[in-house]
C-alpha cells in the first residue's frame, strides 16, 4: 500500500522503526516502567475513525526518511475519505510481517471481550 500525498508516494511499510515511532506516541507508564502501546493504541484509535492516528502512522512511517511534514498530512487528511483510509490501515497492519501477529491477537481479544457482554 502506498499513500500519494501531493505528488510524495509514502510506502506504508511498518518497519520497526515505524513500529518503536508509534510506540513512543502512545507509550503507558506503570510503576515507573514504560511500555510501548502503538500497534495496539493505533489498532483502537483506527476503528474509531480518529483521524489523529492516522497523522501520527503517517509520520511514524516516513521514520528514516521524512518526505511530507506534519502541516502538509494534516491538510491532506482534509480531503481523504477518513473511514476508507482506517479500514485500510486496520486492512495492511494485519498483512505486514512485523505487526500481523499483534493485530491477529488483538482482535481475538477483543472478540472474547464482546463475546462476555
Amino acid at each position: 500500500m502506498n499513500l500519494d500525498i501531493n505528488g510524495k508516494v509514502i510506502e506504508v511499510k511498518f518497519t520497526i522503526g515505524a513500529i518503536e515511532a508509534l510506540d513512543r506516541v502512545y507509550e503507558v507508564q506503570n510503576g515507573g516502567a514504560k511500555f510501548g502501546m502503538g500497534v495496539s493504541s493505533s489498532l483502537v484509535y483506527l476503528q474509531q475513525y480518529n483521524p489523529v492516528v492516522l497523522r501520527n502512522i503517517i509520520e511514524a512511517l516516513q521514520v528514516d526518511k521524512a518526505k511530507v511534514g506534519r502541516s502538509e498530512i494534516e491538510a491532506w487528511l482534509m480531503s481523504q475519505d477518513i473511514e476508507k483510509l482506517s479500514e485500510e490501515m486496520i486492512d495492511e497492519l494485519g498483512k505486514q510481517d512485523l505487526t500481523k501477529a499483534m493485530i491477529k491477537k488483538l482482535k481475538k481479544q477483543a472478540a472474547k471481550v464482546a463475546k462476555q457482554k
